[in-house]
């Protein structure tokens, strides 16, 4: 196994826009919203205006690209500590099945 650190950079981009794209495909399924007031900030309130916009502009298969308009920085930053908390297996490592 490896981590982060040890991965290539194009690797690091890979995982970093794999954990980016799962974390964006939480957020347009519902399964992850955020406490505006929680965080002190106002992150959902962006997010929900952003699926507003696509409603409204009638192309809620874009509301992932309205979502990146408004909170790129914060969902690129988060997607990036996701990267980095993970391990990546390589090619010796052997399989590990659990039931």
């Amino acid at each position: 196994m490896r981590t982060y650190d040890e991965l290539s950079k194009a690797d690091q981009e890979s995982a970093h826009d794999k954990a980016l794209s799962r974390l964006l495909t939480a957020i347009c399924e519902g399964a992850i919203r955020f406490n505006d007031e929680l965080n002190g900030d106002d992150l959902q309130a962006r997010i929900d205006a952003a699926f507003e916009k696509a409603e409204a502009m009638r192309t809620p298969w874009f509301a992932h690209e309205y979502v990146m308009e408004t909170c790129d920085e914060e969902l690129r930053s988060m997607a990036l500590c996701d990267a980095e908390d993970a391990v990546y297996r390589s090619a010796d490592d052997p399989c590990v099945v659990t039931l």
